[in-house]
């Protein structure tokens, strides 16, 4: 491949199956897939997770919960990333901390990962990440962040997503919906729609995500994006770092944690196929391609409004 030329990462070959195991066989399976040399990419509420006391962690099961999915992630054999709460932190536009502020923040909390794992390695140091502070802050990692935000903000303000509508319009709400997307020069296959027709056919983990408000001065579009943007981010670091595990780089395989519940049961639909990069002399061109299980995210949908979905959806190129 030319150095000059695109770089393109595809996912490698998968077997799925279907058996009845026993106990003793799925701890066996557990162990061996725990000994797989991983990256585990987290967000920010998960790195919060880890300055929690153990007095704060008695009155929050669900943090002691997760706390104790890290415990067991912490050995030589893994490493931890802090570049997705990191791009959360740096692309947020509204100007809420100074850089001095983020730069106090980021240390500390790469600090506290320091001081969680023991065992486990975390891959950025500090210089990096004051480097790609410096030169991102306030500036949107994705081109199209300010179309993503309005996109977000009329399906709250105006198309009042946070409602349930009624099955016998949703079909065309949903033409409404995509047309706003094209409107916005948004790729009808970027996630953000998907999930937003998934809150309009009843899926709770996308109403999760989004958060949609009858108040729009409550509704917080940043963070609604922040969270959609962490599953294309997450994809495209997968499908490189696990290619080059497969041609004999130590890792060998990429999870994402996240304590969002409707976040962690929503990137599991997207599945990443491929992403191809080309560097331009204004920056990066990045194409990805991801199967999505629409069939899981329109959870009510009737078969003819989720035939005439599809047909829609897949009138355009994958999305960038």
């Amino acid at each position: 491949m030319d150095d000059n030329g695109p770089q393109e990462f595809v996912a490698g070959q998968q077997i799925s199956m279907k058996m009845t195991l026993k106990p003793e066989q799925i701890s066996t399976l557990k162990e061996l897939s725990a000994i797989v040399p991983t990256l585990y990419l987290l967000d920010i509420c998960v790195v919060g997770a880890t300055k929690l006391s153990e007095d704060s962690l008695e009155q929050q099961p669900r943090k002691a919960n997760l706390i104790a999915t890290l415990r067991d992630l912490d050995r030589p054999n893994n490493c931890v990333s802090y570049l997705c709460a990191l791009m959360e932190k740096v692309s947020d536009t509204r100007g809420l901390l100074s850089l001095d502020e983020l730069k106090t923040q980021i240390l500390a909390d790469v600090s506290s990962l320091r001081s969680f794992f023991q065992n486990a390695h975390i891959v950025e140091g500090d210089d990096f990440l004051i480097g790609f502070l410096k030169e991102l802050m306030g500036r949107p990692i994705e081109n199209q962040r300010a179309e993503y935000l309005k996109f977000l903000e009329t399906l709250n303000n105006d198309f009042k997503l946070q409602n349930p509508i009624s099955p016998s319009q949703r079909l065309c709400k949903a033409k409404k919906i995509i047309k706003e997307a094209i409107a916005l020069s948004i790729s009808i296959q970027h996630p953000i729609v998907a999930i937003s027709l998934a809150c309009l056919y009843g899926n709770s983990a996308a109403k999760k995500l989004m958060k949609f408000k009858a108040d729009p001065n409550k509704f917080d579009s940043e963070n609604a994006l922040a969270d959609v943007l962490l599953i294309s981010r997450f994809a495209k670091i997968k499908l490189e770092i696990e290619h080059h595990g497969r041609n004999g780089a130590p890792l060998q395989r990429v999870n994402f944690i996240t304590d969002d519940n409707g976040l962690s049961e929503l990137v599991r639909n997207f599945k990443p196929r491929s992403v191809k990069h080309k560097d331009k002399f204004d920056g990066r061109e990045t194409q990805l391609t991801m199967t999505v299980e629409l069939e899981k995210l329109l959870i009510e949908a009737s078969p003819e409004d989720y035939e005439e979905i599809t047909n829609l959806l897949s009138q355009e190129e994958p999305f960038s």
